[in-house]
């Protein structure tokens, strides 16, 4: 089951790749508080984001990418450039993002924030070599 929706998304993934000719920074993934990698190929980069209560990420962006709560969340985002957005979610609910710009993510709801964010990576075509 869980392969078969990881085989779904990537591939739903790889169509918006190919039809929206999105691309963007790849997130930066030295910080732990992250979570845990759950794939990482030429297409996509997929991990499991756990923020416990009050902690915070470091700066750090994304490329388009998809996300999908597998808690609860309640999340402050606080852009590079002084912007700060405030995201509720409910349990299974997702969405797709555009490439995001510098951010830091914090979790100011008084559980755990678990979800998953799959990052689309750049596929740019490239042409055989003809023969001569």
């Amino acid at each position: 089951m869980k392969r078969s929706t990881l085989v779904i998304v990537e591939g739903l993934l790889f169509f918006l790749l190919c039809h929206l000719n999105l691309s963007a920074q790849m997130m930066n993934n030295k910080d732990k508080v992250m979570g845990r990698e759950l794939a990482n190929s030429k297409l996509i980069h997929a991990s499991e984001v756990v923020l416990e209560p009050g902690k915070k990420t470091i700066m750090h962006t994304h490329p388009a990418h998809f996300y999908y709560a597998l808690t609860d969340v309640n999340l402050k985002v606080s852009y590079q450039d002084g912007k700060v957005e405030m995201y509720k979610m409910k349990a299974g609910e997702s969405g797709i993002s555009e490439p995001e710009r510098p951010h830091t993510t914090q979790n100011i709801g008084s559980k755990t924030a678990k979800f998953l964010i799959v990052e689309l990576k750049e596929h740019p075509y490239k042409a055989p070599k003809l023969k001569k």
